[in-house]
């Protein structure tokens, strides 16, 4: 069993598509209820997901204080029925206890709870509050878990019990518990140091400590981790006063480089695509121009001062009439002159320009051009050959076709991306106001 903490911006795609569908299977088809699963709170909430196999099997969300209770509420806590009545709902509900005592240490825990399952949320502690109500016509009760900070100081005063027996006797019952579970993804609730709501996580702490340890023969002094925790502070306090001066915001090159960072991260993932033979067969027929070579053209481009279009008209009619010893004698002598060969459409365009290289793509051999007036300039161009090649074989490219099958994914990837990104966050022109 896998279980993953993700907070709304965090889930992917398919993370998110997959746990509403898993609540509308149980919430709504399931127990014959009509109601609007997607409630427009998930923003506000986090997310535990629960995995078997790469089956999302197990679901639960936690709401931010001042929502719906003054402190977090712990909602939508569904288990798939393959695997009922194996103690996942209990694991779950543990660890949502766990992460808001974490969390929200000061406040109390609430729920609104399907009446017929008063008894499994006393089992927490949880207490019921008022009268049993209607939630979509299903009997519901709000039930509440005192805070582990007033908890502590009640058994103190009640019962006598030093927190410190009852801490170990919560940490006996988590390892206890552990064996049911292969692997908790609850990284970013492990910090070593916070700076504000900056926290400093324990794994990027271990690999930092790690780093040292291979980078030197003796291995990490006594020193080290203390040392290496303040040098972290100190980086994670310039990046807040960076943000804090509007870093982020005015530096171009900072920017810069968060949004190369940021495409790379994403399109990253495409570089691990299975990518079958046929993907690419059908990518290559859908995009032969891509892997077709260019034109290659032999062409002859003579030039006259803007001042001079009547000398250029008369070098023009030379043209028409064969004669064009007479035309180039009348035209300007340039420092940089076409090769007289046949070229890559590429390597003319370094000679020319692209609107002029256009031009000459559109003329047919043996064909002189208008005279095209451009850069204080009148232009005259000779297409004298072109060689136009078809696409070469599947075969003949295919490593090609395979770099540029992994860009273009890349390149959808970045674009679901930012749509995304477009869905979670507010974004509000100022002429559409």
């Amino acid at each position: 069993m896998e279980f993953k903490w993700k907070s709304f911006s965090a889930l992917t795609k398919q993370e998110l598509y997959g746990l509403l569908n898993l609540r509308q299977e149980v919430f709504v088809v399931e127990q014959d209820c009509a109601f609007i699963d997607a409630d427009f709170k998930d923003q506000d909430c986090d997310h535990l997901l629960a995995y078997q196999d790469s089956e999302l099997v197990g679901y639960l969300r936690v709401g931010k204080p001042g929502q719906r209770y003054d402190g977090p509420e712990i909602g939508r806590v569904l288990t798939k029925e393959s695997v009922r009545r194996e103690g996942l709902g209990k694991v779950l509900t543990k660890m949502a206890i766990d992460f808001c005592a974490l969390k929200y240490p000061k406040y109390d825990i609430s729920l609104s709870a399907q009446y017929r399952l008063l008894n499994f949320y006393k089992e927490f502690g949880f207490e019921p509050i008022g009268e049993v109500y209607l939630e979509d016509d299903i009997d519901h009760i709000k039930m509440t878990l005192t805070s582990i900070e007033k908890t502590k100081y009640f058994f103190q005063w009640k019962f006598d019990i030093h927190p410190l027996i009852l801490l170990g006797g919560i940490i006996s019952i988590l390892i206890i518990g552990s064996s049911f579970i292969k692997e908790v993804d609850i990284a970013q609730l492990n910090w070593v140091a916070k700076i504000d709501e900056r926290a400093i996580s324990k794994e990027k702490y271990q690999s930092y400590l790690e780093s040292i340890a291979q980078s030197r023969k003796t291995g990490l002094i006594d020193s080290d981790p203390e040392n290496i925790l303040e040098r972290m502070i100190d980086e994670e306090l310039l990046i807040q006063r960076g943000i804090d001066l509007g870093m982020i915001e005015n530096d171009s090159e900072i920017r810069s480089i968060i949004i190369q960072k940021m495409i790379s991260s994403i399109i990253s993932d495409a570089n691990e695509l299975t990518i079958s033979q046929n993907d690419l067969e059908n990518f290559y027929s859908l995009n032969e121009d891509l892997f077709t070579p260019s034109p290659k053209l032999h062409l002859i481009k003579l030039s006259f001062k803007s001042n001079n279009k009547q000398l250029a008209i008369k070098a023009r009619d030379f043209l028409i009439a064969g004669d064009f010893a007479k035309a180039k004698s009348l035209a300007e002598n340039e420092v940089i002159t076409l090769p007289n060969t046949i070229l890559p459409t590429m390597k003319i365009r370094e000679y020319i320009g692209p609107s002029l290289t256009q031009i000459a793509l559109d003329l047919e051999e043996g064909e002189v051009s208008e005279l095209i007036e451009f850069d204080e300039q009148a232009h005259i161009l000779i297409l004298i050959k072109k060689i136009i090649s078809s696409a070469p074989p599947f075969g003949d490219v295919s490593e090609e076709v395979e770099s540029e099958y992994i860009r273009y994914q890349g390149e959808q990837m970045l674009d679901e991306y930012l749509e995304d990104l477009r869905n979670w966050y507010d974004v509000v022109k100022a002429n559409e106001l």
